[in-house]
């Protein structure tokens, strides 16, 4: 009988703390959308319903849309149901997962892009005002145009964003400090009209980021021409991409110029280059001779890979007055971000 007890009285307080964690889980994001709201973002979302007793708290919640004008840009998100989900052992973890997929898209004067993805899964570890680590899975993922048209499709995209980074040991003092962190990874990489390009399967890209100085997400573009006069930049630590027979590896820095757009340098390291300009030949896309004289240049500036496998191309990437330029040759233009 004792026993019996013990077990009754244990069942009542898990029921009891349940209850009061659905309650919270409930407050939590309602005061979210609430304050969303208030800062500009348009939400509108279906009933919510509380089910997942005993071993979590899980929120339904049906026709779910948001919406956020920045200037000329227009932000949109949408899924017919998402689910928020938080383990009572450890309130301090949401989860939530659009359990038929979802769709977002931005559109401006540049044009529109949008993104489905079969399936979506984001882990916050919740601080006191905002989630400190977000752990996002993405799969299945189309990209596409104005009427659809496809831009391309990646099979799997994870990204870790860590908002309470480690203070750098090494940083010289007075430095822009470091706000976040984020380590991504892309699988399964198909662009549009793949067949033309003188490449082999999917490509691969991985990126190590650090932003540095104090940016509002909330804040639109005044707030990201407040984070440039701060000093914000962006730290690229790694950011390889693997599309045979191309491996590229760079890094650098990243900041915004008085137009908004875009200006850095870093350095890259590309192999592959000599078989690429071969393949271009054989397509008709490029003249033997010009080849040749690129080849010549390639060879020229290359030197034997880390592991032996052949030579790799090291050239500083420059990227200044919306010219994108690898050496001395420019091979692309960037606009402001507010287009």
């Amino acid at each position: 009988m004792a026993v019996l007890g013990v077990c009754l009285l244990g069942a009542a307080a898990w029921t009891v703390a349940w209850q009061l964690l659905a309650i919270r889980v409930e407050a939590t994001l309602d005061a979210w959308i609430a304050q969303r709201r208030a800062l500009g973002d348009r939400i509108e979302h279906g009933p919510m319903t509380t089910s997942g007793f005993p071993l979590a708290v899980d929120v339904q919640i049906r026709q779910v849309h948001w919406s956020r004008e920045d200037g000329p840009t227009l932000l949109t998100a949408a899924a017919p149901e998402v689910i928020a989900s938080t383990p009572v052992w450890n309130p301090l973890r949401l989860t939530l997962r659009p359990t038929k997929g979802g769709r977002a898209s931005a559109a401006g004067s540049w044009g529109s892009v949008t993104g489905d993805a079969e399936i979506a899964h984001a882990m916050l570890a919740l601080g006191r005002r905002a989630p400190t680590r977000i752990d996002l899975t993405l799969r299945k993922l189309d990209l596409t145009g104005p009427g659809g048209v496809m831009h391309a499709t990646v099979d799997e995209v994870t990204a870790v964003i860590d908002t309470e980074p480690e203070p750098d040991e090494n940083a010289v003092a007075g430095s822009v400090p470091t706000v976040l962190t984020i380590s991504l990874y892309a699988d399964g990489v198909r662009p549009s009209g793949v067949d033309h390009l003188p490449f082999d399967g999917p490509a691969k890209i991985a990126l190590n980021a650090v932003l540095r100085g104090p940016m509002d997400p909330t804040a639109g573009v005044p707030g990201l021409a407040t984070w440039r006069d701060a000093g914000g930049v962006i730290d690229i630590n790694r950011l390889a991409v693997s599309w045979s027979p191309v491996d590229l590896v760079g890094d650098g820095t990243v900041a915004l110029d008085s137009a908004l757009r875009p200006e850095g340098a870093g350095i890259a390291e590309i192999q592959g280059a000599a078989e690429t300009l071969d393949r271009l030949v054989a397509q008709g896309r490029m003249k033997a001779g010009q080849a040749a004289l690129f080849k010549l240049a390639v060879i020229a500036a290359s030197e034997p890979s880390d592991d032996g496998s052949g030579q790799r191309l090291k050239a500083p990437v420059t990227v200044q007055g919306g010219v994108v330029r690898v050496g001395q040759i420019a091979v692309g233009k960037v606009r402001p971000i507010t287009e």
